[in-house]
């Protein structure tokens, strides 16, 4: 089996808009800015706050807006976190795209209040009931077409793909942090394995959206002292060989991942100063490792820690519970990570 290093990573999340800024952040002791859901005023959910990523320009950071109007918010902060990351480790002049692998994780899928507000009332008969019959006459003809590109569970990783010319194994893990767990293990396996000669694993999830707010509430997926935070994460990961060949620097070494059951309850590590992001946080967190940085050692049953290497990392977290998520099994991820940064 290949050795497998990172050579790239991008972030984009409440603590900063880059990777660098990020990680500058974190080691300084930042935490997210929050604010109130203005659409929860009124309600029992009145007060409810989600954490403020900063402000940066997608299109700069892409190089134009025509990929934009595809987009879900989610999508946006994916792309450009894979932009920075495969910037960073050079895949397009190195690597055949046929050779190259996309595992991406979205969280869940949801559409502003502004974009379905036309479909529903169009689908809404004189008594206030939704009719499927005016759905097919005249809710769906009312509707943006875009909208099926912002909500289907597969357009993240399509719009990565097509913005990176990525044409290896293209596979998609949603909608809980283990999913984004999951894409990890199988991303490192493929190169360790020579399935694919570049891994671009990543994720993206925007829990900020009120619907979501509201879902994750009702279902016992969010504490009353818990807020959600948007972010994205993506690593390149390729074989030392090919690093070296190329001259490319190594950002980390991933010695060894496991993936397992466990039956204790989900402990983000990242959730106290950054928000819970979901299907993102075990990107972000993986990132954060192979940056060098290290957790808060207040968070039980976690390490991210920074000593002499290697660096042991365990974070724990919701699994799929098929229609079910409130009896989600647990999960835990455990990664052999030496920083070289």
């Amino acid at each position: 089996m290949a050795d497998v290093v990172a050579t790239g990573i991008g972030l984009v999340t409440t603590l900063g808009a880059t990777a660098c800024d990020t990680a500058a952040a974190w080691r300084a002791g930042g935490c997210a800015v929050r604010r109130p859901v203005a659409e929860f005023d009124g309600t029992v959910l009145e007060g409810s706050e989600t954490a403020v990523l900063p402000a940066f320009d997608p299109a700069a950071r892409l190089g134009g807006r025509r990929m934009l109007k595809f987009m879900s918010h989610a999508a946006v902060l994916g792309c450009v976190a894979a932009r920075e990351a495969c910037s960073q480790a050079a895949i397009r002049p190195r690597f055949d795209p046929r050779r190259v692998g996309l595992f991406c994780a979205a969280g869940l899928a949801a559409a502003g209040v502004q974009d379905v507000a036309p479909l529903i009332q169009q689908s809404t008969d004189d008594h206030g009931r939704f009719s499927c019959r005016l759905l097919g006459e005249r809710g769906l003809p009312a509707t943006n077409p875009l909208l099926s590109f912002k909500i289907l569970a597969n357009m993240p990783a399509c719009l990565v793909s097509i913005q990176e010319s990525i044409k290896g194994p293209n596979c998609i893990f949603t909608p809980w942090e283990s999913q984004a767990a999951a894409a990890l293990v199988e991303a490192w396996c493929a190169v360790a394995n020579g399935e694919v000669d570049c891994a671009v694993a990543g994720a993206a999830d925007s829990p900020s959206n009120p619907a979501t707010v509201v879902f994750l509430r009702q279902a016992g997926l969010l504490a009353a002292d818990e807020y959600p935070a948007d972010g994205a994460a993506y690593v390149v990961l390729e074989s030392a060989r090919s690093a070296a060949r190329s001259g490319q620097p190594i950002l980390a070494r991933i010695g060894s991942i496991d993936l397992r059951p466990v039956g204790s309850q989900p402990n983000d590590p990242l959730a106290n100063r950054m928000g819970r992001s979901f299907a993102a946080a075990p990107m972000i967190w993986f990132a954060l490792a192979c940056l060098g940085c290290s957790a808060t050692a207040a968070v039980a049953g976690n390490t991210l820690v920074c000593p002499s290497p290697p660096i042991p990392l365990s974070i724990r977290g919701e699994g799929s519970g098929g229609e079910d998520a409130g009896s989600a099994a647990g999960w835990e991820l455990r990664i052999g990570v030496r920083a070289t940064t």
